[in-house]
């Protein structure tokens, strides 16, 4: 009788330990099966330009070279430069161009200007894009500060 005791308590000493390995190994299974992926999504901007001269409303789209050496987009970078030499007829038709190809109005403000008063927007824009070191270029000028 006292060996069968013995037996029996070794038996569940040995099915609480596998029952307990098995609980941990189940913990560690997830994140075996974790895996990273590169998110390169990021904005752009641009400013819309709005103003009056000669009673004429004048918009203009005007965004920085730089974005074409962040975006291998080719979509995106003939839009921008076909946007860049558009003339558009009125603020609100270049909104509506802009809204329908997917810019967002991020900010908005009026700054006194050469012809009076200009509306500005600043645009964003969600893309795939790539890191820019423009002062690691070969061409850069070194621009430290004159003491």
């Amino acid at each position: 009788m006292k060996s069968l005791f013995l037996a029996l308590g070794f038996l569940g000493m040995a099915f609480t330990t596998s029952a307990q390995n098995r609980a941990v190994s189940q913990k560690r299974l997830p994140q075996s099966d974790v895996s990273k992926t590169a998110n390169n999504q990021g904005e752009i901007y641009a400013r819309l330009t709005s103003y009056n001269q000669t009673n004429t409303e004048v918009v203009r789209f005007k965004i920085d070279d730089n974005v074409f050496k962040m975006t291998k987009d080719l979509e995106l970078r003939g839009n921008i430069e076909a946007m860049r030499k558009h003339r558009f007829r009125s603020l609100s038709e270049a909104l509506n161009v802009l809204a329908s190809q997917g810019w967002k109005v991020h900010s908005t403000f009026v700054v006194r200007g050469r012809h009076g008063d200009e509306q500005v927007y600043l645009m964003s824009y969600t893309t795939e894009i790539g890191a820019l070191y423009p002062w690691r270029e070969k061409g850069a000028k070194a621009q430290s500060p004159k003491r």
